[in-house]
């Protein structure tokens, strides 16, 4: 009798406990009526992104994250509310359309960052079907491509990057590839698993100016004879193509020796929805994107709402960090952008803490920040301070022991980088932003 006196003890014990966690976990959910890391995945009345699992991050994992610095600073009001707008538009008005251009370094090029993030917004607020953006077939030129694309290719080719010491008149992916061979093809097929039918039906393909050449001729337009418009001051060719794809091949039988076709970068789009185009080159800094020539020309044609320029690693992975110096680049390319597109936003973000080869700690990070953020006050641009968001320096060993960053403290994982996103995510979707446009969970 005792012993089943104990059980039953032990049972209704047991019972309470459930309820009682499941309480607090009714509690949490009222705490955050709001948008944030936590709802983003609960509330299905106001976000699609209920169809994303839960990422395996357990609360500890989260403690030395400082949540509370996770927010956009806003010095340009105007540019930034508009970009809200047209952002809101999009999730219920199926003509409306938001272009954002994300320019960066290797935390871009591999797209796991970038690639959460547009996932993130494309479940939250596209109402039609949405469009891949901007592209590079990075394969072609013996880097590392993006899971989210594949590429083939036939024939000979060479690349240029924004990184050599002496490299002009490249465009704004920052990376070329180049053929002079009447066989050469490449071939793109996107394979984004939680989106399908990740495509487009206008066709942009950015080149190089190289005079008399002619353009690629790609396989859909080569069945149904569609035009090609091609635009010299901007260095891009256009296709209205007959149907959405998320597939295609260029070919190049037109080229030979003294007229190569110089590849700058490849676009799907709709013209409708979120336009969300990722730029990423392996080791590049400020002063990489200063060489390219076309930036500004080939940018225009983007229309960007929104630009997030994500640089500074490389910048500030030395042993002297020359803040006068850099903050001068910084400014240099913001002219820039702002002079491809004069109203758009500016989002400028911090890199992260990280540590040299040695494994000592690069401070030069934390001061690459604060350039940063000074600049965005006078250049009139907001910011989101990563470097703040990852907690001290110290931190950065908790943040390995998660599985958040790797082995070299420079690169996240890739739960490190889809962690990064939903934060970015956040602070996008802040409190002020729903509570503008009366769109509070309340």
């Amino acid at each position: 009798m005792i012993k089943l006196k104990k059980n039953r003890v032990t049972i209704i014990g047991g019972l309470l406990a459930v309820v009682a966690i499941l309480l607090l976990f009714s509690l949490i959910q009222c705490r955050h009526s709001k948008m944030s890391l936590t709802s983003i995945f609960c509330n299905s009345e106001k976000s699609a992104l209920a169809k994303f699992p839960p990422e395996p991050f357990s609360t500890d994992t989260f403690a030395f994250a400082d949540k509370s610095r996770n927010l956009i600073e806003v010095h340009d009001n105007g540019a930034w509310r508009a970009f809200e707008t047209k952002l809101l538009a999009c999730s219920t008005n199926d003509t409306a359309s938001v272009s954002i251009v994300h320019i960066g370094d290797s935390h871009l090029q591999a797209d796991f960052f970038p690639g959460e993030l547009r996932r993130c917004l494309h479940h939250t607020f596209n109402a039609v079907q949405p469009a891949r953006g901007l592209i590079f077939p990075y394969a072609v030129a013996k880097t590392n491509n993006p899971n989210s694309y594949r590429v083939a290719w036939n024939g000979n080719w060479t690349t240029r990057k924004a990184l050599e010491q002496q490299c002009h008149n490249l465009g704004l992916s920052g990376i070329e590839v180049s053929t002079a061979d009447t066989n050469a093809t490449i071939s793109i097929k996107l394979t984004d698993n939680d989106i399908p039918n990740y495509g487009g039906n206008i066709l942009r393909v950015f080149y190089g100016a190289e005079a008399g050449c002619l353009p690629p001729v790609p396989q859909i337009v080569r069945d149904s004879n569609c035009a090609a418009t091609i635009d010299t001051n901007h260095f891009c060719i256009s296709w209205t193509l007959p149907r959405h794809t998320d597939s295609l091949t260029l070919a190049f039988s037109n080229v030979d020796s003294l007229h190569p076709f110089c590849l700058q970068g490849i676009a799907l789009t709709t013209g409708k929805g979120i336009e969300y185009h990722t730029i990423g080159v392996n080791g590049a800094r400020v002063s990489s994107f200063l060489k390219c020539d076309h930036l500004e020309a080939q940018l225009s044609v983007l229309k960007p709402d929104l630009v997030i320029v994500s640089l500074g690693t490389n910048d500030s992975y030395t042993n002297r960090f020359d803040s006068i110096g850099f903050c001068a680049q910084l400014g240099q390319f913001v002219g820039e952008i702002r002079a491809a597109q004069p109203n758009c936003a500016i989002l400028l973000t911090t890199p992260g803490n990280n540590k040299f080869k040695d494994k000592t700690l690069n401070t030069n990070a934390v001061s690459c920040a604060n350039a940063i953020k000074l600049s965005a006050e006078k250049l009139n641009c907001c910011t989101w301070d990563f470097n703040a968001i990852m907690g001290s320096p110290d931190s950065l060993d908790l943040w390995n022991e998660a599985g958040l960053i790797t082995s070299d403290f420079v690169h996240l994982t890739r739960s490190g980088y889809k962690f990064q996103a939903r934060l970015l995510m956040d602070a996008i979707m802040a409190d002020d932003f729903w509570l503008k446009h009366s769109l509070s969970d309340n």
